[in-house]
């Protein structure tokens, strides 16, 4: 595997991306903002909105701490302390202290919150059904699951580095 950019051949430096990776990047962007667009038309949610209000129904008794949070969205604390607060506004989330830590904050799913993902998460299953998952055969999405775990766990690797 390589690991800099001097395992590079004199090919992949002028086409860095591939073809592999560029229809990857291409199709990922263009399935995402279709299906943002779904999300913001029918829920007036975006899809890192979302994914927050998913991450939160997952999480135990609908909270995870700030940094937590952050992490598992990718966001900068700053970008998620901004959402949080956007959320909070329209009711769907709400800030708490950590009962275990008294410092450190939390981000708690509310009762609306819980009813706008359940609502939402019917209309994001029903456009990645029809966007993805009837594109392709079900072995196909095994081996998605496949090179994506693969790449996760190497980014994995690589972070830690």
């Amino acid at each position: 595997m390589n690991n800099s950019s001097t395992d590079l051949t004199s090919e992949q430096l002028r086409q860095p991306l591939g073809p592999a990776f560029r229809v990857y990047f291409e199709t990922t962007a263009r399935l995402l903002d279709s299906l943002e667009k779904r999300l913001k038309q029918q829920m007036g949610l975006t899809l890192s909105e979302y994914n927050m209000l998913l991450l939160l129904s997952e999480a135990p008794e609908g909270r995870m701490r700030m940094g937590q949070l952050a992490d598992a969205i990718v966001f900068s604390p700053s970008r998620l302390t901004y959402q949080v607060k956007v959320l909070s506004e329209r009711g769907l989330v709400k800030r708490v202290k950590c009962p275990e830590d008294g410092r450190a904050w939390q981000t708690e799913l509310t009762a609306d919150g819980r009813r706008m993902f359940r609502r939402a998460s019917i209309v994001h299953a029903k456009g990645v059904k029809g966007l993805f998952t009837d594109a392709v055969s079900d072995e196909q999405l095994s081996m998605i699951r496949q090179i994506f775990t693969q790449v996760s766990q190497n980014l994995d690797q690589v972070h830690e580095e």
